[in-house]
């Protein structure tokens, strides 16, 4: 072979990696492309999957938020006179039914960040 024919040689060879070094850029941006995608979806299955738990926790306190006021406003239709005392305990109920809900929120909150 003639140093002419080797230089034709490496130069095509030298043609053929970089076609294949394009190649395998093109695959590893593809793959990083489909990686963030599946951590994508892993994040709105866990999103999803704490709301549901946050549902959970959350709906009984809100059905129970809910039925002491049915009862509160039952008891003052019933007896105005107590209507004072009704309202200070659906007060404190719904305070602390609210500060359970919150912190069934808050507690959801984290848990979807882990």
């Amino acid at each position: 072979m003639t140093d002419t024919q080797d230089i034709e040689r490496l130069e095509r060879r030298i043609h053929e990696l970089e076609t294949e070094q394009e190649g395998l850029r093109k695959q590893v941006a593809q793959a990083q492309i489909d990686q963030w995608e599946g951590r994508i979806d892993d994040l709105e299955v866990q999103v999803h999957l704490g709301t549901l738990e946050a549902s959970d926790r959350i709906d009984p306190l809100v059905e129970a938020l809910r039925n002491r006021w049915l009862d509160a406003r039952e008891q003052v239709s019933r007896a105005p006179s107590t209507t004072g005392d009704v309202l200070d305990a659906l007060r404190s109920g719904l305070e602390q039914a609210m500060r359970d809900i919150r912190t069934a929120i808050l507690d959801a909150k984290d848990a979807a960040v882990r």
